[in-house]
């Protein structure tokens, strides 16, 4: 039994339009249901001031020892550089979660020691960027890094 259905040129050209709408469609209702969040509402102002945080980095480069951040599901440890020993430090842990911007956290410390710990539920697994910035004596310094939260 022979079929009816004849495939030429003009049907492949069919088949091939429709296929290509169909996927084009998919892709903008895709697209359209994904989050786009901005790495920061304020960019451009954070951009013309970024050379200050460049001398902050290499000022804390320049300290005896390095930053260590230690990341656990729920738990953040960090210590500060030997050259902070014996120094009132003050600074921030801002935690920018790429993927969402709901989940960024920010946490304060301030003391004379070099270990700080921090807890939260907002401190899920994935990929972190970690921004630490302190002051002692009157010096700013500026830490980046990204980690893995397990």
């Amino acid at each position: 039994m022979a079929s009816k259905f004849k495939f030429n040129w003009g049907t492949g050209i069919a088949i091939f339009y429709i296929s290509f709408v169909i996927a084009i469609l998919a892709f903008v209702f895709w697209t359209t249901g994904n989050r786009r969040d901005l790495v920061t509402e304020d960019y451009y102002a954070e951009e013309l001031a970024y050379q200050s945080t460049i001398d902050n980095r290499e000022r804390a480069n320049n300290l005896e020892g390095s930053v260590s951040i230690t990341a656990l599901e729920g738990n953040i440890d960090i210590e500060l550089p030997m050259g902070m020993n014996d120094k009132n430090v003050k600074g921030e842990l801002y935690l920018f979660r790429q993927d969402d911007k709901r989940k960024d956290t920010k946490f304060q410390f301030e003391g004379n020691r070099l270990d700080f710990s921090f807890n939260s539920e907002k401190i899920v697994t994935g990929r972190w960027k970690a921004k630490l910035s302190w002051a002692a004596e009157g010096k700013d310094y500026y830490f980046e890094d990204n980690i893995w939260i397990k």
